[in-house]
């Protein structure tokens, strides 16, 4: 299926997006030619005890965001905003940035904290730099297909995925620019602290693996599982 047909065959469903992240509206539109997106936030409030997974960071995001997923889904269905002839689809997604010590750093609430990871990421984890001593990116994606079947009963089909993508911070950035950084409150409310596509990328010299998913949805990943949904 080419990429034209692909965009005809969603049109014929409702694509809901089980998230308030405006980077992930954008994706969905700007690289998956997606226009029509219903907007739903989840009731989750993602309040996961992390002690039980200190050693699991990725069963934390995988968890988080099926229970988003759950919270739209329970909200959504039984297709009380589906209008469009085949269903809907739901894309719900929820990441987290990772240590080298599998510790799961936050959305920083405060400049202090972000500075703080900042100059963690840069000048602790930034002077290793090498395999599992990078800072990851581990982003969680369900896409549910609530599908319309005789009689107006509905059949879920549910895929779930997680995408890492290894972050290397320059060791020697001055942290005057980090500080400029925070100061710019651009990465607050961000988990990590920083917003890759933003000027916090004059702080990371590489990356290896998806870019998006970096930014909050890995496009390559979410298309492949998306066509394989439809088909």
């Amino acid at each position: 299926m080419n990429f034209t047909n692909m965009t005809r065959e969603l049109a014929k469903y409702d694509i809901i997006l089980g998230s308030s992240s405006s980077r992930r509206y954008d994706l969905l539109k700007d690289y998956l030619n997606i226009h029509d997106i219903k907007v739903l936030k989840p009731s989750f409030e993602e309040d996961l005890d992390k002690n039980l997974y200190k050693d699991d960071p990725l069963k934390y995001v995988h968890d988080t965001c099926r229970l988003k997923a759950k919270s739209i889904l329970e909200e959504y269905y039984p297709g009380r905003y589906s209008t469009k002839e085949l269903g809907a689809i739901i894309i719900c997604a929820d990441t987290i940035v990772v240590g080298p010590e599998n510790q799961i750093y936050e959305k920083p609430i405060t400049q202090e904290k972000q500075l703080e990871y900042l100059t963690k990421f840069c000048y602790s984890y930034g002077k290793k730099c090498v395999g599992d001593e990078s800072v990851k990116v581990i982003t969680s994606v369900a896409l549910i297909k609530d599908c319309k079947d005789i009689g107006d009963k509905t059949t879920l089909v549910i895929h779930q995925f997680e995408e890492i993508t290894k972050i290397y911070f320059d060791p020697d950035i001055p942290v005057d620019i980090i500080k400029t950084y925070v100061d710019s409150k651009d990465g607050l409310h961000v988990a990590g602290g920083f917003k890759i596509q933003g000027s916090s990328a004059v702080l990371i010299k590489g990356i290896e693996g998806d870019y998006y998913n970096v930014v909050g949805l890995p496009v390559n990943k979410t298309y492949k599982t998306l066509l394989h949904l439809i088909n």
